[in-house]
C-alpha cells in the first residue's frame, strides 16, 4: 500500500475512487502540466502528463514510510510538490442553512445547494444484483449515498453566481446524489486560476461518499466522486 495514493480522472471522461484520509488537490506547475513518471523518481520514464488545474483525489496512507514525496496515479507517479490541496485555497465564507437549502457566500460568490425529500412515485426504480446485495438504480443511474433501501432525500438544485453572473450547473452534476448532509458543505476559491470548488460529504457508514464540483472561469467543468474506506 502506498504512502500517498491518488486515483484520478480527467473530469469529462473518467471516474474517481477514494481511500482513507482523502483530500482533493489541483495540479499546479509553472510549465502548465505535470509529468507522470513510471517510478517514484524524477529520472524515471515519463508515461503521461496531467494538465494544470486538473482536479485529483489525494490519499494519505499512514503505514507506508516511503516514498514520502511521490503520489501514485493510475499509471505512474507525480511529485507532490506539483499539487495543491483544494482546502488550502481560501474559503469564500460561512454557510447559512435555511430549511432545505444551504447558502455559502463571500468574495462576490454565492453557492446555494437545495435538497428535497425523495418521492418514489416520480422516479423509475430498479435494482441490480451485485452478488450478495442489490444496487439501487434510479432513473437509469446507479446512485451515490444509498444501499438497497430507498433514500430519504436528494439534491433538487445547485445555483452558483460569480460577480452577479449565473453559472449553469447541469442536472447530471447532482441527480444521482442522495442522502444529503448540509453541515459538511464548503466552498473554496483559487483566485489565480479563477477556479471554484464546492465540496460535500454525504450519507454515512457504508454508503458515505464525497463530491467535489469544479467551476473554472465561470464554466462548470465536472465533478469528482469518492468513497472513504
Amino acid at each position: 500500500m502506498k504512502h500517498l495514493l491518488i486515483l484520478f480522472f480527467l473530469l469529462t471522461t473518467n471516474a474517481f475512487a477514494q481511500g482513507p484520509f482523502g483530500d482533493y488537490a489541483v495540479v499546479k506547475d509553472k510549465d502548465g502540466y505535470v509529468n507522470i513518471r513510471a517510478k517514484e523518481n524524477a529520472k524515471s520514464q515519463i508515461v503521461g502528463t496531467l494538465p494544470a488545474n486538473t482536479l485529483v483525489n489525494v490519499y494519505f496512507w499512514e503505514d507506508e514510510p516511503t516514498p514520502p514525496n511521490w503520489i501514485a496515479v493510475d499509471k505512474g507517479y507525480v511529485h507532490k510538490s506539483r499539487l495543491k490541496k483544494v482546502q488550502d485555497f481560501p474559503s469564500i465564507g460561512r454557510a447559512k442553512e435555511q430549511g432545505n437549502s444551504i447558502t455559502i457566500t463571500g468574495k462576490g460568490i454565492s453557492v446555494t445547494l437545495i435538497k428535497q425529500p425523495f418521492d418514489k412515485t416520480k422516479h423509475k426504480i430498479t435494482k441490480k444484483d451485485l452478488g450478495g446485495y442489490d444496487q439501487l438504480i434510479i432513473d437509469g443511474k446507479e446512485i451515490y449515498g444509498g444501499d438497497d433501501s430507498l433514500p430519504q432525500d436528494h439534491y433538487k438544485n445547485i445555483t452558483v453566481t460569480i460577480n452577479g453572473k449565473n453559472v449553469p450547473i447541469p442536472k447530471s452534476a447532482y441527480d444521482d446524489l442522495y442522502e444529503i448532509f448540509y453541515f459538511s458543505s464548503s466552498v473554496y476559491y483559487d483566485k489565480e486560476a479563477e477556479a471554484l470548488y464546492i465540496l460535500a460529504h454525504n450519507s454515512e457508514n457504508a454508503s458515505a461518499y464525497e463530491v467535489c464540483w469544479q467551476i473554472v472561469k465561470g464554466e462548470y467543468k465536472g465533478r469528482v466522486i469518492g468513497y472513504p474506506l
